[in-house]
């Protein structure tokens, strides 16, 4: 009979589609339907043959409710044989029966020997199944026997799930595909960024214009009526991003346009420090060690905008400065902090110490741990520990994580500074000698060649004060700044490091004991010799076979700030005032502003800016070329450069087209106002009496012809007439 009804009901409904009416339709359908299965026709009986009603006067069909709101499936329950059945059965209804009156089903397995561990639980509400499931769920019944408890709505859901996992990601990123735009500049142009007053602005240095052409000053903020950044700027390592400091975190801001890509909330961050692959940043809000500030430190992930770590001030950063108290490895996996006395490595992968040999996480102890570093290419730390009794002064370099022993040196009585190469391969370590009563004498500059076997060392005595060594970017050549004792004699040094020995290779009388500073261009080679404070400054360079050329001396008064754009083709110099403290910063007042100059010495550009807070180039990313290639490209740079050349060129002739077309049309509008007021005067000229007036003037010169002749030989030939 159910079967007759599916298919008079289903073509009941195919003769409404029709316009058919309800009459004798359905009879019929029925009688011919018990006809062909042949079944009994008493079943006629129980049909009316009536016209019935509309199918749209009808009311909706009744919807069987499929859902259980009141019941709950739990799992993790022992599995017991029949005689214990009663047992935890009574054991798991005063647990249960305290969320209200309940009907209870603990089914036994296939074999009926034992229950399957599972009870079916229905209340007689909803909310009490909602509070049995919060309050039961992971209760533990035992050691071995955890609740899990879920809704029996959900249990269809759960079961269907397909065998291979299909993890739903609540994380949001931002995509990064416009993030190296602007490496893509055809005319190959920097940027700069200019912090100043209450403007932030990011300019191209366009050479071929003569000055800085503007890229983006916050205008998107400002005509929504938004402060693109309340205090300092940054640039991350790498220049994909621009960090902004505010009063409730900082923000980052990436792409062509300079838009907001993610921001992190900490209250009262004072510095920030990208790890090396911008994978993670960290926040410091600046609060002491003492003040026990759980979220003193923040790190985040930056793609994601997760917090992935937070903790206390540590009580030693380990460079000596304010900031920062932990350093990032080379490629970004691992991170380090330190006290007097140890050195903690974490992993970035879950932030937990590394472990050691036996599988325990400990760290690494230096006893008397004075300062140490990360080697700028390898996974490598340089500790430096100081002389405490009868132990002496020790370095030691350490592979992480492995903690395998590269190499040590013990020294007495000596005060030191170490210096990595930017390419790792070579480390300096500057000692000192000091009397009993810690009087200096002379300097060893101790270079351990990391990339030969058992890491030689060369050792290098410098009898003068040493007032600087500074590492050629990705070469084998350092410069040395020393006076003699009584700070006078100013002298640059630099040395070269052959295959087998470091020598010498040029010397150089500075002319002003000011020089205080080096900076080697970031692809090696050119330098500048900077008066920081002062404001002298002295460019030069070294050829390819070690040859000494100062290009140009020059001064930039009360000089603070030296940089070199990352391609090294220019140099800038600021003059820039402290932001936190206005008052200490007026003596720079009046001469805040910057300079860009050639790498040879030749100024390209100056302004003056009151309130100059910051001033710097954006950085590159990492070269994707190999070093091979890079050579190659250094070998035929002329090649290469043609084509630049010719472009460079093109601009030229078009910005001194633009300079001729602009100042013509000043000059002829200048010739038009002067014809014009020559006009209005001869209009004016016998009607002001102005040519009666020039004429009695004339009348009154005496002038008298006078007539001079002058007689000059130009030339004189002689011929031989025949």
């Amino acid at each position: 009979w159910q079967q007759f009804c599916i298919v008079c009901c289903a073509q009941g409904s195919r003769a409404q589609d029709s316009g058919a009416t309800m009459g004798g339709r359905i009879f019929d359908l029925v009688r011919n339907q018990i006809e062909e299965e042949e079944e009994d026709e008493d079943l006629l009986d129980f049909v009316s043959s009536g016209d019935g009603e509309p199918f749209e006067s009808l009311e909706p069909p009744v919807q069987l409710d499929e859902t259980f709101p009141c019941s709950v499936v739990i799992t993790g329950i022992p599995k017991v044989p029949k005689e214990k059945y009663d047992k935890l059965f009574g054991v798991l209804s005063k647990l249960i029966d305290k969320h209200g009156k309940c009907d209870k089903v603990m089914p036994f397995g296939p074999s009926g020997a034992e229950t399957e561990g599972v009870l079916f639980v229905t209340f007689q509400s909803p909310e009490a199944a909602v509070n049995a499931r919060s309050t039961l769920d992971g209760m533990s019944l035992d050691k071995k026997h955890t609740f899990k408890v879920i809704m029996m709505d959900e249990f269809d859901r759960i079961v269907d799930r397909p065998d291979e996992f299909q993890a739903v990601s609540s994380i949001s990123a931002f995509s990064r595909a416009d993030f190296r735009q602007w490496l893509k500049d055809k005319k190959c142009r920097e940027q700069l960024l200019l912090r100043y007053q209450t403007e932030t602005e990011i300019y191209w240095l366009d050479t071929a214009v003569g000055e800085p052409v503007l890229c983006y000053g916050g205008e998107r903020e400002k005509a929504g009526g938004k402060i693109w950044c309340d205090w300092r700027v940054q640039w991350s390592p790498q220049g994909h991003y621009l960090t902004t400091f505010h009063q409730r975190g900082i923000a980052l801001w990436a792409g062509p346009d300079f838009k907001k890509k993610v921001r992190f909330a900490h209250d009262g961050v004072k510095f920030v420090d990208f790890s090396p692959t911008e994978e993670f940043v960290l926040t410091w809000n600046g609060s002491a060690a003492l003040e026990a500030d759980e979220n003193a430190v923040k790190i985040f992930r930056v793609i994601t905008g997760e917090q992935v770590r937070s903790c206390r001030t540590p009580a030693v950063a380990p460079l000596g400065n304010e900031f920062p108290h932990f350093l990032w490895s080379q490629d970004g996996k691992f991170f380090a902090e330190c006290n007097d006395s140890a050195i903690m490595v974490r992993e970035t992968d879950h932030f937990e110490i590394i472990k050691d040999e036996e599988g325990k996480k400990k760290s690494l102890k230096f006893p008397e741990l004075s300062t140490f570093q990360w080697s700028p290419k390898d996974n490598v730390l340089a500790v430096w520990c100081l002389e405490k009794d009868n132990n002496p002064a020790r370095l030691v370099l350490v592979e992480i994580p492995s903690r395998k022993e590269l190499a040590s040196r013990s020294r007495t009585m000596v005060e030191a500074t170490m210096h990595w190469q930017s390419e790792g391969d070579y480390f300096c370590l500057i000692n000192t000698k000091l009397s009993k009563t810690k009087k200096k004498g002379a300097t060893n500059l101790e270079i351990f060649r990391i990339r030969e076997k058992n890491i030689p060392v060369d050792i290098v005595e410098v009898k003068d004060t040493v007032r600087g060594f500074y590492w050629e970017t990705k070469g084998r050549r350092f410069s040395v700044l020393t006076t003699d004792d009584a700070g006078h004699r100013p002298r640059m040094f630099i040395y070269g490091l052959t295959k087998e020995k470091c020598e010498n290779i040029a010397v150089l009388d500075l002319p002003s004991n000011s020089f205080n500073n080096f900076f080697w261009a970031p692809e090696g080679q050119y330098f500048v010799v900077a008066a920081i404070g002062h404001g002298d400054l002295l460019f030069g360079g070294l050829t390819e076979h070690n040859k000494l050329e100062i290009l140009h001396k020059d001064e930039h008064f009360m000089l603070t700030d030296v940089s070199w754009d990352p391609s090294s083709r220019y140099v800038m110099t600021a003059v820039t005032q402290p932001m936190q403290n206005e008052i200490g910063g007026f003596k720079y007042s009046m001469e805040a502003g910057y300079a860009i100059w050639t790498f040879q010495g030749r100024v390209l550009y100056r302004q003056q800016k009151e309130k100059l807070w910051q001033v710097s180039w954006r950085p590159h990313p990492p070269s994707l070329l190999e070093k091979k290639a890079a050579a190659d490209v250094r070998k035929n740079i002329r090649q290469y450069s043609k084509r630049y050349d010719a472009l460079d060129e093109a601009a030229k002739d078009s910005a001194r087209t633009a300079f001729k077309r602009e100042r013509d049309t000043k000059n002829g509008s200048f010739k038009a106002v002067i014809d014009r007021l020559d006009d209005f005067k001869y209009d004016r000229y016998e009607q002001n009496g102005w040519d009666e007036a020039r004429q009695a003037h004339l009348a009154t010169q005496e002038w008298n012809p006078k007539e001079d002749i002058i007689e000059e030989e130009i030339e004189v030939t002689e011929e031989k007439i025949q």
